[in-house]
């Protein structure tokens, strides 16, 4: 079985440093999941579409650590991204992790972990705000462009709802301009009094894949479960809580 996904597992315009923009696109990422500081969130996402599979995700200071629990024969693979791109990946069996390389990143399924995992605020500056609509819901329509030629995405469209800052669609391009693939989100579970992610739904020019995320748990995590020698492999330790 190919590489399962980890969110197991995103024009010569001048940036804009808006404050109230900054804000709105802080609040959209953590009902994203996106968590930094010392709040962490880990949940269950089961993934429907080309390959199923179950993983528990934990999310804390702009990474993101998965572990595959289903199905059978993909148990135990482990997944850790982090905001500024790097991505690794070990199964039972490896000596030591393995990066995925930004090639990767762009294609197969790692390219869904990619995009739940990409940061919009670290990874991306906002070169404009405008005013927009989606689905009859007022929403600014934030364009990005990547920081860094390590970046996966050169520019994301991200359209986020006025007054509730929920970020509902993104679609991500090529540095040729060629829109790669889309997400939409929903938002039906709660945590700390907010609406939270409970669906994102990723489509490209082949396939569409659905990840459902439960059972929502904040906290805070070991700051080691983030670190690539602790995936696995031979001089990997097993961390505890």
């Amino acid at each position: 079985m190919k590489h399962l996904p980890l969110a197991i597992c995103c024009l010569a315009l001048h940036a804009i440093p808006a404050p109230a923009n900054e804000a709105a696109l802080k609040e959209a990422e953590q009902a994203r999941g996106i968590m930094t500081g010392d709040t962490g969130v880990q949940w269950t996402v089961s993934v429907s579409g080309t390959n199923n599979a179950r993983f528990v995700s934990t999310s804390q200071n702009g990474k993101i650590y998965a572990e595959v629990i289903e199905p059978e024969e993909a148990k135990g693979r482990k997944y850790l991204a982090e905001a500024k791109g790097n991505m690794w990946f070990w199964k039972p069996g490896l000596s030591r992790p393995v990066s995925v390389s930004k090639r990767q990143r762009l294609s197969g399924d790692a390219a869904i972990g990619d995009i739940a995992s990409t940061s919009f605020v670290e990874g991306y500056k906002v070169v404009s705000a405008e005013p927009g609509d989606l689905n009859g819901e007022a929403a600014t329509v934030y364009t990005m462009k990547s920081n860094s030629l390590t970046d996966t995405y050169a520019q994301i469209k991200y359209w986020v709802i006025q007054g509730k800052n929920l970020g509902k669609k993104a679609e991500f391009y090529a540095k040729s301009g060629t829109l790669l693939r889309t997400s939409t989100m929903v938002y039906n579970n709660t945590a700390n009094g907010r609406p939270f992610l409970s669906k994102m739904v990723i489509s490209d020019s082949s396939r569409t894949i659905t990840l459902s995320f439960s059972n929502v748990k904040l906290g805070n995590y070991p700051a080691r479960m983030f670190e690539r020698d602790y995936l696995g492999g031979s001089k990997s330790t097993r961390f505890k809580k």
